[in-house]
């Protein structure tokens, strides 16, 4: 009797063992599910607050640079960097050496001209403007004086304050390799030196903010 009674309570303590695992997997079961749905829920948002330091780094480069060429037209009677050849409004080698100078005595720091949102590597120096090529000038952002005719300036004088001087390549066209925030588009310094985001909807064309076609001499 006494043996029957050992066994029958051994055996109670085994079921109560198995109920008490049995419950303790369903509990993990149920933490896990728990946090595959607030990650879930959380990745998205910590995607939009990275992006969004993202872009304000990227303003900074620009007002950087913005200032940058305020300090070059002040010392060339107000003209803004323009290396292109007599009636040309692109000059590929004109560019190389105009970018590279203004770098080197200007900004003096590569980095400035990288979109920390590129998916392109910062450059280490400044060896080009091609926008192609690695520690370009162009890596990141495009430049509104390097399309003029030298005859024609730009002179930063006579340019309206919502005149973009530089901004994110190809910020109206999402599905270009060069952009740099995805589908929403660009940020940009205008000749006041105030830089801002402006949506994809916003721009001129494809890397042409608004309101550069408006200012623009060219057809």
């Amino acid at each position: 009797m006494a043996l029957n009674t050992a066994v029958n309570r051994n055996a109670a303590l085994h079921s109560q063992n198995d109920a008490r695992a049995a419950f303790t997997l369903v509990e993990l079961l149920i933490v896990i599910g728990i946090i595959a749905a607030l990650i879930a829920i959380l990745l998205p948002a910590v995607s939009r607050v990275r992006e969004h330091a993202r872009r304000t780094a990227c303003l900074s480069n620009l007002r950087t640079l913005g200032q940058c060429m305020v300090m070059y037209a002040n010392a060339y009677n107000g003209r803004l960097p323009n290396g292109n050849g007599p009636q040309m409004t692109i000059d590929y080698d004109g560019a190389n050496q105009v970018m590279t100078d203004f770098n080197t005595t200007y900004v003096n720091e590569p980095a400035v001209f990288w979109c920390p949102s590129s998916r392109r590597v910062a450059p280490t120096s400044i060896d080009t403007a091609d926008p192609e090529l690695d520690n370009s000038a162009r890596v990141s952002y495009d430049f509104y004086f390097l399309y003029w005719e030298p005859e024609d300036g730009p002179v930063i004088t006579r340019l309206q304050s919502d005149t973009p001087l530089a901004w994110d390549l190809d910020g109206g066209e999402p599905s270009s390799p060069l952009q740099n925030h995805g589908s929403s588009g660009g940020n940009v310094v205008f000749a006041d030196i105030h830089a801002q985001w402006q949506d994809r909807s916003e721009w001129d064309d494809v890397n042409w903010p608004h309101a550069a076609a408006q200012y623009y001499p060219y057809p």
